[in-house]
C-alpha cells in the first residue's frame, strides 16, 4: 500500500514538473512594437519653478502645529481614566457589612473561647451579622483583626497607613451609643 502511494506521488510530481518545463519551452517572445517619437508640444519646465513648491537648498524647515492634531498625544484621555477610578470608589458593595460605615455598627454579643471567637454586630436597620477574624466591614475596606472578650478591633485601610477602630461590646441595652 505504501509503495502504491509513493509511486502515485512521484508520478504527480513528475507531471507537474514536466508541465512547467513544457510551458517554459512553449513561451514565445512577443514582438516589440516600434516606439513612435512624440513631438514635444509641452514647453520644458525650468528648474526654478519646481523649487518654488519644495525646499530650497540650504534652507531649514520649521513645523507649525497650529490647527493640526498632535501625533504623540494618546487617544485615551488621562482625565477620563482618573474619573473612572473615582466612580469605582463611589460604588456600593453588594455585601451588607460593607454598605455602612463602621460607626453605624454596634457589637451586641461575643461568643467563643480564646482560640476562636465570634462577634455579633447590629447594623442601622436592626439586622444582625456574625463577625470572624478576617471579615471585611465598613465602606473604607475595614477588616476584623482581633476579637477580644469585650471588644472587636477593626483596621481600616482608607489610606496607606492602617487606622485601628475599636468596637466595644454594649452589655446593657439601656446604654447609650457613644
Amino acid at each position: 500500500m505504501r509503495k502504491i502511494i509513493l509511486i502515485t506521488l512521484i508520478i504527480f510530481a513528475g507531471l507537474f514538473s514536466m508541465e512547467g518545463f513544457v510551458a517554459a519551452e512553449t513561451k514565445k517572445a512577443l514582438p516589440l512594437l516600434p516606439v513612435k517619437s512624440v513631438p514635444e508640444t509641452t514647453p520644458a519646465v525650468e528648474p526654478q519653478t519646481v523649487l518654488q513648491g519644495s525646499l530650497a537648498v540650504g534652507s531649514s524647515y520649521s513645523y507649525n502645529p497650529v490647527g493640526k492634531p498632535d501625533p504623540f498625544r494618546p487617544f485615551v484621555e488621562e482625565e477620563s481614566a482618573a474619573k473612572k477610578k473615582d466612580t469605582k470608589k463611589d460604588l456600593k458593595s453588594i455585601f451588607p457589612l460593607q454598605r455602612f460605615d463602621i460607626d453605624k455598627f454596634r457589637v451586641v454579643g461575643i461568643a467563643g473561647d480564646k482560640n476562636r471567637r465570634v462577634a455579633v454586630v447590629e447594623d442601622a436597620v436592626k439586622k444582625y451579622y456574625p463577625l470572624f477574624i478576617g471579615t471585611h466591614i465598613g465602606t473604607n475596606r475595614g477588616k476584623v483583626v482581633e476579637i477580644l472578650p469585650d471588644r472587636v478591633i477593626v483596621e481600616e485601610y482608607e489610606t496607606k497607613k492602617a487606622k485601628r477602630i475599636i468596637l466595644k461590646l454594649h452589655k446593657n441595652s439601656n446604654e447609650v451609643k457613644p
